[in-house]
C-alpha cells in the first residue's frame, strides 16, 4: 500500500513539473510572438477594418499565440485578423489552410489549422475582419 502511495506521489510530482515546464515554454513562445507582432506593426497606424483581402498579395503570414493572424502585404501594409474565439491549436509551427475560389480571403471564412508533418488538423476557426496597419505619412 505504501508503495502505491509513493508511486502516486511521484507520478503527481512528475506531472506537475512537466506542466510547469510546458507553461514556461508556452509563455516564452507567446512572449516571442508578441515581440514579433510589435516589430511587424511598428510605425504603422490601424485603419478601418475591411471584410476581404486579396490572397495573392500576401507576402508572408505570422501567427501570434493562437489569437491573432498577421498578413504582410508589403513593408508599408500589414493586415491584422483576430478570429472571434481565437484559433485553437494555431502556432508558428503549423499552417492555416483556407479554400478561396475567388482569390479573396474574407471574414467569416473557415480556416483549418494543419500540421502537415503529422498529417492532421488540430482545429479550425472563422476569420474576423481584417484591420489594415499602414505606415504613417
Amino acid at each position: 500500500m505504501r508503495n502505491l502511495i509513493g508511486i502516486a506521489l511521484i507520478a503527481t510530482s512528475a506531472a506537475l513539473i512537466g506542466t510547469a515546464a510546458l507553461s514556461q515554454t508556452g509563455d516564452h513562445a507567446v512572449e516571442r510572438d508578441l515581440k514579433i507582432m510589435d516589430q511587424w506593426l511598428a510605425g504603422k497606424q490601424p485603419g478601418e477594418p475591411v471584410s476581404c483581402i486579396p490572397q495573392r498579395q500576401i507576402r508572408s503570414t505570422y501567427y501570434v499565440g493562437g489569437k491573432t493572424i498577421l498578413y504582410k502585404m508589403s513593408n508599408n501594409l500589414v493586415y491584422r485578423n483576430d478570429p472571434p474565439g481565437g484559433c485553437p491549436g494555431l502556432n508558428s509551427n503549423l499552417a492555416l489552410e483556407t479554400r478561396t475560389p475567388t482569390g479573396m480571403l474574407c471574414s467569416g471564412e473557415i480556416a483549418q489549422v494543419k500540421d502537415y508533418s503529422q498529417g492532421y488538423s488540430p482545429g479550425a476557426c472563422a476569420l474576423g475582419e481584417f484591420v489594415p496597419y499602414r505606415k504613417a505619412k
